[in-house]
Parts: C-alpha cells; sequence; structure tokens
C-alpha cells in the first residue's frame, strides 16, 4: 500500500456519533474559564490555553454540529505557491497569486457550491475569504493560509490557527527552500499533535529530481515524516496563472480520492483521532499550570495575612512599651516638671492660677509640647509599621509570580496616612476628656487636660500619675480607653494599608484543575 493510500485510509474513516459532544462542549467552557494571572509560566499556558479554545473551536466543536467537509490547509513557506496551486487544482484563479512578500496576506477558504451550506457557521469563515467554485472536489475544503514565515506576526498566528482546524495539513516548500527552520518545526508541531501531514516540493528543476527527492525524503524519516505522501512538481519557469494540470496530476489525484473517500464514508477521523493525545497532554499541562496559580494565589494570601499580622504586632508592641514618649518627649517632661510649668502636677509644687491665668497658660503650653513632641514620634512608628508590609511583600511576591501584580498595586503614602489616623485619635481624645474638664480647670484647661492624656496614653513616664491625680481615681479609666483607642487605629491603619494588596489577590480569578482531569478523563480517544 502506497503512502498516499495509507494517509487517505487514516485520515478517513466510518461515520460515528458525535465524540463524546457533552464534555466537549463543558471542556470549551472550562477552558475558557482559565486564568493565569501569575508569572508562573503565565505566558505559555495562555498561549496553549489559546490553542486548545482554537482547536475545539475550528475542528472538534464543528464537526458535532453536523456533517462538515475535510478542511485541507495548504501551509508552508513564503513564496512557495500556495496560491498557485490552489488556482490549479481548482482550475481558476480563486486566490490571488503575488510577488509581494508577504504573499498570502488573508487566508483564502475554496468550497464546492455544494458543501457551502455545511460550511456557513464554520469559524473558519470569519478568519477566511470564502469563494465557491465548482472546481473545487465535493466533500473538500481547500484552503489557502499565510506563509509560516510571514514578516507580519499575525499572519503567522493566523496560519498556526489554521492548522488547528486542518484535517490534512499539505506543506508547500520549494526545492530551493525546503530547508528552512521554521516550516520543519511546524511540520514536526503537527506529527506530534497528530495532524496529517502530506508534503509538496515545489520548482523543482527536471535535473536535480532525484538527487532533491531523495534528500527530502532522508530529512523528512529523520523527522519522523517518513509516511507522510510527498508530491514533486517540477519548474514551470516564469509564468502567470495556474500550472499546467499535467504538474500537479499527482497531488490533484490525491486530493480528489479523498474527496470520493469522505463523501462516501463520512467525516474525517483519523485526525481527531491522532488529535485526541494531543489534546489530552495539553490539557493535563493546563490542569497542571491551573494547580500552579491555585496554590501560589493561596501562599500569597497566607503570607500578605502573616505580614500584616507581624507589622500589627509589631506597632502594638512599640506603643505599648511606650516608644513614641522616649528620647525628646521623656527630656520635655522632665523639664518640665522639675522647676518648670508642670512642676505642680508631680506634686512637686503648689497649683496657682497666677496673675490673669499666665500659669494656667504657660501649663497648657508645656502639656502641648509634650503631646505634640510624643505624638510625632508616634507618627514616625506608625509610618515605618505601615511601610512594613509593602517592603515585605515587594520581597516575597515576586518568588510567588506576583512581581508584577505588586508593582502595579497601588498604595496610600504611609507618611500621610500615619499623619490621618494620629490626628484623629487625637481628636477623640479632646471629645472624650471634655466632660471631664471641669475636674482639672484650676490646673489645666480642655486644651492642655487633652494633651496630657494623649502624652500618658502613648507611654510618656509619669503622664499617668499627674493624670489620675487631677482627675481622680474614678475617672482614670480615661487612660485605658484612649490607650486601647490608638492600638486599634493603628492596627486598622496597617489592615487598611495591605488592603490594595488584599484587593488584587481578590481580583484573581482562578481555578484548578480538577474539572480539566475529569473531562480529559470522559474524552477518552476521541475515536
Amino acid at each position: 500500500m502506497t503512502a498516499q493510500s495509507d494517509v487517505i485510509d487514516e485520515v478517513i474513516d466510518d461515520r460515528r456519533d458525535d465524540p463524546r459532544p457533552a464534555p466537549l462542549t463543558d471542556l470549551r467552557a472550562v477552558v475558557e474559564r482559565l486564568s493565569f494571572p501569575l508569572d508562573l509560566e503565565a505566558t505559555e499556558m495562555r498561549a496553549l490555553r489559546d490553542r486548545v479554545l482554537n482547536q475545539l473551536d475550528t475542528r472538534l466543536l464543528p464537526r458535532l454540529r453536523g456533517s462538515v467537509p475535510a478542511i485541507v490547509v495548504l501551509g508552508g513557506s513564503t513564496g512557495a505557491g500556495k496560491s498557485t496551486l490552489l488556482n490549479t487544482i481548482v482550475g481558476a484563479e480563486v486566490s490571488e497569486a503575488g510577488v509581494l512578500r508577504p504573499t498570502t496576506r488573508r487566508p483564502v477558504l475554496a468550497v464546492h457550491p455544494d458543501d457551502a451550506a455545511a460550511l456557513e457557521a464554520h469559524p473558519l469563515t470569519a478568519l477566511a475569504d470564502v469563494v465557491a467554485h465548482d472546481g473545487v472536489p465535493t466533500g473538500l475544503v481547500l484552503l489557502d493560509a499565510p506563509d509560516l514565515d510571514s514578516v507580519l506576526a499575525d499572519n503567522c498566528t493566523l496560519s498556526a490557527q489554521l492548522l488547528e482546524a486542518a484535517d490534512l495539513w499539505v506543506f508547500v516548500t520549494t526545492a530551493a527552500r525546503y530547508g528552512d527552520a521554521i516550516p520543519w518545526a511546524t511540520l514536526r508541531d503537527a506529527d506530534e499533535r497528530g495532524i496529517s501531514v502530506a508534503v509538496v516540493l515545489n520548482r523543482v528543476p527536471t535535473a536535480a529530481r532525484a538527487a532533491v527527492r531523495a534528500d527530502l525524503l532522508a530529512r523528512l524519516d529523520g523527522a519522523g515524516l517518513g509516511s507522510a505522501p510527498l508530491f514533486l512538481i517540477t519548474d514551470a519557469g516564469p509564468h502567470e496563472g495556474p500550472l499546467d494540470a499535467a504538474r500537479a496530476g499527482d497531488l490533484d489525484a490525491f486530493l480528489r480520492l479523498l474527496a470520493r473517500r469522505e463523501q462516501a464514508a463520512g467525516a474525517v477521523r483519523r485526525t481527531t483521532r491522532g488529535t485526541g493525545g494531543a489534546l489530552r497532554a495539553a490539557l493535563g499541562a493546563l490542569a497542571e499550570g491551573a494547580d500552579a496559580q491555585v496554590a501560589a494565589v493561596t501562599t500569597l494570601r497566607t503570607r500578605t495575612s502573616e505580614a500584616i499580622a507581624k507589622s500589627a504586632a509589631a506597632i502594638g508592641t512599640a506603643l505599648r512599651d511606650g516608644q513614641a514618649a522616649a528620647g525628646t518627649p521623656t527630656a520635655q517632661w522632665e523639664a518640665a516638671t522639675h522647676g518648670g510649668p508642670l512642676t505642680p502636677l508631680v506634686g512637686a509644687g503648689r497649683i496657682r492660677a497666677g496673675w490673669r491665668g499666665r500659669a494656667l497658660a504657660d501649663r497648657n503650653a508645656a502639656a502641648q509640647r509634650l503631646a505634640d513632641a510624643a505624638t510625632a514620634q508616634a507618627e514616625l512608628l506608625l509610618a515605618d509599621a505601615l511601610r512594613a508590609v509593602p517592603a515585605a511583600l515587594t520581597r516575597d511576591w515576586p518568588t510567588h509570580g506576583a512581581r508584577a501584580l505588586a508593582t502595579a498595586t497601588a498604595l496610600p503614602s504611609a507618611d500621610g496616612l500615619a499623619r490621618e489616623v494620629v490626628t484623629a485619635w487625637r481628636a477623640a481624645v479632646v471629645t472624650e476628656v471634655t466632660p471631664l474638664a471641669p475636674r482639672a480647670h484650676a490646673t489645666l484647661g480642655l486644651s492642655g487636660l487633652a494633651a496630657l492624656v494623649q502624652a500618658a496614653g502613648l507611654g510618656l513616664p509619669g503622664a499617668s500619675p499627674a493624670v489620675t491625680r487631677l482627675l481622680g481615681e474614678e475617672e482614670a479609666g480615661v487612660l485605658d480607653r484612649t490607650r486601647a483607642d490608638i492600638l486599634t487605629r493603628a492596627a486598622a491603619a496597617v489592615r487598611g494599608a495591605a488592603a490594595p494588596y488584599l484587593e488584587a489577590l481578590a481580583g484573581l480569578h482562578t481555578i484548578d484543575g480538577t474539572r480539566l482531569r475529569e473531562l480529559a478523563t470522559e474524552l477518552g480517544d476521541l475515536a
């Protein structure tokens, strides 16, 4: 049996019921939902996802919706003569051949008028110019694809798309270019994906026919394509229009035999069976990629929560330990209470209003300076805590594929947010102590009392006993409330600063590969 008849017998088989329509339909929906937002082989996974979708849309699903003619794609290097071959087989110029590169800018899909209705809803009709002509063998669609090595990236992408739709890919090259790397890589890829292949060597000089044929056969055999039908077309020299029919006679006879067998026996099955293994492998790879994304998102959420908790704990510890009151505020307190305006607050002097309230004003001002110094340091501590979360995540996220996500996340100003939090807390303290101000009116005004409570709330040594002395034991609970309030506000600020990261993670729509694996099993052999 010849290689040509082997391929025809493999390409065509008896018609059977739909190849598992429900799993294929479900599969398309699941694959479309796949998202690879993290930098974990995302480019490769997205390309594979798109390839599977294209295969489902242009090859497998259309065959579930009715009888579709066998799709023969003429593909190959630029200027190889694909359009001329198509015109020769059809016997008319249905695809314009030219000298400008790329020669084929938009695919041409040639179909017999009797088969045109079967292609009306086929996705290929949106990608190609459809030409109905009586010269096309009934039962076949002949598709002139863009060049595989086109200088236009979109053409290369489209050519690869059309390859997925092929029941038979006719690789067209020339005696001068059959060693080019890109077409051979595509040939091997097509074979690995189970796509039936035939090879046309065009423009072969008569004197070199035997040598070129032997060399090409050896190359095909070395690439595992030794069983692919090979057609040699001798060089016709400069010419316009279709070739003399006799030059492409073997290819024409092969395609028309394929068409008759297709019309008699039914739908093309061999490539569907052949692509089944490649499809299942692709689904397995997609499932692993999807699992990796889900696992990484889970890890990122955990690491983000840990960073928030660590930073919130750190600022809580710093405030409880009185770090906001260390240094300058403590030195100011010592000066103000040892011979300064606030000396009476520690029981070392007599409290007096002074002439026209001057002493009261001095005490209020001194207390205000203490509060300003302590709250300024509290702002610095809180700003550092707010910066700690993004700093940790900027280091950690890239190791889990989220470098781009971390870079793109917009964050509030740490200094500005810290200032807002502390300012709001100080205002809340004023509200809290306002009803208590009459108790201390002889010693401090409302502003001075609020400032003293703020300094005490931030851990200033000696300030808490002074507040208790002024307000009495029964009102000393104001200190506990203000301390708890600043701790609560600081922790909330840390969570708020990290909110953009949590929102970014919440916006990642990932699904694991479980359903993909189930559907791959249900598909079986697609036979």
